[in-house]
């Protein structure tokens, strides 16, 4: 079980799942996922620079430089801005959500095309299936939806779309090169 679980051949696989249960959880609870994405990442930020200045604090004596402190205080920073500031954190989150999905798509393509040069009967669904996934990560780049909630849901549903529509593909892949 230990080699099924950090297989390399089995990754795509264990990522595929994973985007489909992120999606049902950005599905099922939009908004309480955004709020608390974001308040978690505010807090990280502010504990690792709060962490780092206190190295350097305790740490001067001992040729800690100052860029320690320097990272601290901007993680810190960063930290309250992210805290105070959460509405345009979410909205810079589709932007980064769709272009993961479009790499996706992407890669996906090659996939495809590799199926159709080794003849595989099945390889305009992988193509459909991956110029599909490209549109729908720029359809998320663009946000053309009227809220943020519903971009949640959205996002959502396009990661349980890509995420089993790479266990397909995936499943095609291994099937022709096995």
């Amino acid at each position: 079980m230990r080699r099924l679980y950090y297989s390399e051949d089995n990754r795509r696989v264990w990522l595929s799942v994973l985007m489909v249960v992120i999606g049902l959880i950005l599905v099922l609870w939009p908004g309480h996922v955004m709020t608390t994405a974001v308040k978690v990442l505010g807090i990280a930020l502010l504990a690792g620079g709060g962490i780092l200045i206190l190295s350097w604090y305790r740490g001067r004596m001992k040729g800690v430089d100052a860029l320690t402190l320097a990272e601290g205080i901007l993680l810190a920073a960063l930290g309250l801005f992210v805290l105070m500031k959460p509405k345009m954190i979410i909205s810079i989150i589709p932007f980064a959500v769709g272009a993961v999905v479009l790499v996706n798509g992407v890669l996906n393509l090659a996939q495809a095309l590799d199926q159709r040069r080794e003849n595989y009967s099945r390889w305009e669904l992988s193509l459909a299936l991956a110029v599909l996934t490209m549109v729908l990560g720029l359809l998320i780049m663009f946000n053309p939806f009227s809220t943020m909630e519903m971009l949640v849901v959205a996002i959502g549903g396009v990661s349980i779309y890509n995420g089993a529509s790479n266990l397909f593909i995936e499943a095609g892949y291994r099937k022709l090169f096995k």
